[in-house]
């Protein structure tokens, strides 16, 4: 039901190759097809999605329509939950990828919840029967990712889907998409969304579930929100004549183009200070290194192409100045962030803040950071990642 969590769709055109094909599963796939009725609902809100944003056409969440019934996309499902009075439902969505599983560094790249249907967090049997199948998943997907599965926030919200399912008696499966290193795109977690839920169409199916342990779903940590995209620690960074010793905290986000053709990162400083107590997908302790400020390479916009990118980059630079530039140009595919001549840019780090600047150990530059993205000078080989425009 939100527009730019579309994890799960992929998933689910996987399950329709599956229930169509002819293999070695042809058991499994006979018995469930023979035992269920299965409905699907690949893309409640074809608004949001084309846009790749959360909210509809009039930028509602839907998942705050299910007392209301304002909007088409909320009657429907309103509509399909009564016309077909489901035992079970699968809710399914994208959380933010920087949750922990509880109070640790490791990301919780699937959680699950079963929904309060009261401010008591009551657990009736419609809810129960929702744990219960939420153990049958957890324990085949900690085959995978042991340790990166939790639980979301179970606070009763009286406005969502979920929750209203759970009242209306259907038992509602909430399964929330995080994260996992190096798989932005999450084409991993998009099998484990798979995995997650054909475990529970053959649960459902062979009624595994009503024999598990609901004190097993009670043990599964809540989401934390400990993690960042980058996180540099113990570095010196001088202000006043004086140096402090500090963390830095960065995290990218995806920012659609105004056509919503293509998507880049900005990459900025999301907190600094004391970090201690976070991770970082990329976690480096740099104790004795310094923050220093990136350098602007001035250069013709016709010899841009020609630039030594690999030398820029070990020099510290972190900016390339030109003399124009297209004025339809939203990022760049480029390393560097590009500069039109006359336009002003802060180069000074600092909080909240483009995290642009370089890391010195020893009067030798040792990480170039450019939009978030990390570069190691003694690399030899680099990564191109977009930059930024400014003018």
């Amino acid at each position: 039901m939100h527009g730019d969590e579309s994890t799960a769709t992929m998933a689910l055109l996987d399950i329709f190759n599956f229930l169509s094909a002819d293999d070695n599963f042809n058991k499994l796939r006979k018995q469930i097809l023979s035992e269920l009725t299965i409905y699907f609902i690949p893309m409640l809100n074809p608004d949001g999605a084309e846009k790749f944003k959360r909210r509809n056409g009039l930028d509602i969440d839907l998942n705050r329509d299910a007392l209301r019934l304002q909007f088409p996309e909320s009657q429907i499902l309103k509509t399909v939950r009564d016309t077909l009075k489901p035992k079970f439902a699968f809710n399914l969505h994208d959380q933010n990828t920087r949750y922990s599983t509880g109070n640790s560094y490791q990301s919780a790249t699937i959680s699950f919840l079963a929904p309060a249907f009261n401010y008591k967090k009551d657990i009736n049997e419609v809810r129960g029967n929702t744990m219960k199948l939420i153990v049958n998943l957890f324990e085949e997907l900690k085959k995978f990712i042991p340790g990166h599965i939790a639980k979301y926030n179970d606070d009763f919200e009286p406005r969502a889907f979920g929750d209203n399912f759970i009242k209306w008696v259907t038992s509602s499966v909430l399964i929330e998409s995080g994260g996992w290193k190096n798989d932005e795109e999450k084409q991993f977690i998009r099998k484990l969304n798979f995995i997650s839920i054909l475990t529970g169409l053959n649960s459902i199916t062979n009624k595994l579930y009503v024999n598990a342990d609901i004190d097993v779903y009670k043990s599964i940590p809540f989401n934390d929100n400990l993690i960042f995209d980058v996180l540099l620690r113990n570095l010196k960074i001088k202000y006043k004549n004086k140096e402090y010793t500090i963390d830095v905290g960065i995290n990218k986000e995806e920012i659609n183009t105004k056509d919503y053709s293509k998507a880049y990162y900005e990459g900025k400083v999301e907190d600094w200070g004391d970090l201690s107590i976070f991770y970082g997908y990329l976690d480096l302790d740099l104790i004795g290194s310094e923050i220093k400020e990136s350098k602007i390479y001035k250069i013709t916009k016709m010899n841009l192409k020609n630039i030594d990118t690999k030398k820029l980059l070990k020099e510290g630079y972190g900016f390339i100045e030109v003399d124009s530039l297209d004025k339809n140009l939203e990022f760049t595919d480029m390393p560097f962030n590009i500069i039109q001549k006359g336009a002003k840019v802060d180069l000074v780090p600092g909080y909240k803040k483009y995290a642009n600047f370089t890391i010195w150990k020893n009067n030798k530059l040792i990480y170039n950071v450019i939009n978030g993205y990390v570069y190691d000078t003694s690399g030899e080989i680099f990564k191109k990642h977009n930059g930024l425009i400014f003018r």
